[in-house]
């Protein structure tokens, strides 16, 4: 069994569209590594991400923007022989992508980028009050280099 990289943009994009959260990494000050679930939306190459308006994370990312993102959908253990343990792996496929954080501050544009991430819970388009849209922190995340991988399948 082997690891592959996938570079087809619609496989990779079903990928991330298979997965109701991600995993964001930001950087501590002493350069470890900071990781957090998160919900999401992705649409043109950019992940929406959205949190509540102050926290450890915002902190962090005054001082580095730069995260990184990770989607993994469901997975499924294989194996060649149930006696080997060598033998054992996860049949998966897996995205990372690296890029920036900026904040939305415009309201009409929080609302937009809150509806495209809500997308992928429900077929409805929302409305929010001015409170709620001036009580979150809704982030942009450009994504400028993407990778992704299938893990544990015979490839011939």
């Amino acid at each position: 069994m082997r690891t592959s990289f996938i570079t087809d943009k619609k496989e990779i994009e079903s990928i991330i569209d298979q997965c109701d959260i991600c995993f964001i990494g930001i950087i501590e000050a002493d350069g470890t590594p900071y990781v957090i679930p998160m919900n999401f939306g992705y649409l043109n190459n950019e992940i929406i991400l959205h949190s509540a308006p102050e926290g450890k994370h915002l902190g962090l990312l005054e001082h580095n923007n730069r995260i990184c993102v990770t989607f993994c959908p469901d997975r499924k253990l294989v194996y060649q022989h149930p006696d080997v343990a060598c033998s054992y792996s996860m049949l998966s496929k897996s995205v990372v992508c690296k890029g920036a954080v900026t904040f939305i501050e415009d309201l009409h544009e929080k609302a937009e980028a809150l509806n495209s991430m809500m997308k992928k819970f429900s077929d409805r388009t929302f409305k929010y009050s001015t409170p709620a849209l001036s009580n979150v922190k809704v982030w942009r995340v450009t994504v400028d280099e993407i990778t992704a991988k299938a893990f544990g399948q015979n490839f011939k």
